[in-house]
């Protein structure tokens, strides 16, 4: 057999050089295809898990509201009376659904919206109210506005509101708000005012002026809706009845000071009708924040809307 030539000898290691090294390069290649696939598994996985734990937590959240609806209604069995002091207004922090917090947990509180002033209350079925008007207005100089001011805010919500031929811009939706943020879009309005106002303010629904709850009201509330009660006069109320609710409006009346006036019963009331239930539910890896404003006027609370915010 004759003798390869060194030649030949150089070719044949330079062929086994580059198999080898494209072996390798196979091997690895192999390599990050199996490490991609398991890396796609792993984050397919946590998608499946997240999507499972989100559902949790908000079929956790909706089961709360109509705890809180359950909790409402046996409020109402018991007295017509709404203040404070009663077992609706705790707060309940975050509680563990078992006995380990890692599972989930759950948090909310009923927040009174009828101890507040109703922006609805402008324009009742689309017709402008001028009483409900300068009841804002009074509440809006309570808290440091300007009187021109003042009214210019006013005369804006109510045409954003107030049907046609109020209103005087084809801008406006001329339709009752949903929630009181949306007057953040009113033309003209100064945001640091509705900061100021949140507190005071709601949007519930309103086909007819929605009474306050003097129980809960604000001390600037009730100063602007009970003629002649100054603001330092309603905060000594809210101090009293801190220590005994009034029981209708009699003794609301009652135990006003000198020169004021009591307001009418489509003015002033001792309960609430609409409330707003804020949930927090946490279920893994996912946490839900849901809101919800309930309608009492029935013995079981109506569910007007929800969201998450």
């Amino acid at each position: 057999m004759p003798a390869r030539s060194p030649a030949c000898l150089h070719c044949a290691e330079r062929q086994r050089g580059a198999a080898v090294v494209l072996a390798l390069l196979t091997v690895t290649f192999a390599a990050m295809l199996a490490a991609a696939a398991l890396a796609d598994f792993g984050r397919g996985l946590e998608a499946v898990s997240g999507r499972r734990d989100q559902a949790q937590s908000r079929q956790l959240a909706r089961a709360a509201v109509d705890w809180a609806r359950q909790v409402l209604a046996q409020d109402m069995r018991e007295s017509n009376v709404d203040h404070r002091g009663e077992n609706w207004t705790i707060r309940i922090p975050p509680t563990p659904l078992g006995e380990d917090a890692a599972d989930g947990t759950i948090a909310g509180e009923i927040i009174d919206l009828s101890g507040r002033f109703n922006l609805n209350d402008l324009a009742p079925a689309g017709v402008p109210n001028n009483a409900a008007g300068a009841r804002l207005q009074h509440l809006i100089e309570l808290l440091g506005t300007p009187p021109e001011s003042a009214h210019a805010s006013v005369i804006a919500m109510t045409q954003w509101i107030a049907a046609a031929p109020w209103r005087d811009t084809d801008r406006a939706p001329h339709a009752a708000l949903v929630i009181a943020e949306e007057a953040a879009s009113i033309p003209g309005i100064d945001q640091n005012l509705l900061t100021r106002l949140d507190p005071y303010i709601t949007a519930v629904p309103a086909p007819t002026p929605t009474p306050v709850n003097v129980n809960t009201a604000p001390a600037e509330v009730l100063a602007s809706l009970v003629p002649g009660l100054g603001i330092d006069l309603a905060r000594v109320l809210v101090a009293e009845r801190e220590r005994a609710w009034f029981r209708d409006l009699t003794d609301f009346g009652a135990r006003l000071p000198q020169g004021a006036t009591l307001p009418s019963a489509q003015l002033a009331s001792v309960s609430s009708r609409h409330f707003l239930v804020t949930i927090h539910a946490r279920y893994g890896v996912s946490v839900t924040r849901l809101e919800a404003l309930l309608d009492r006027q029935k013995l079981w609370p109506e569910l007007l809307w929800y969201r998450l915010p």
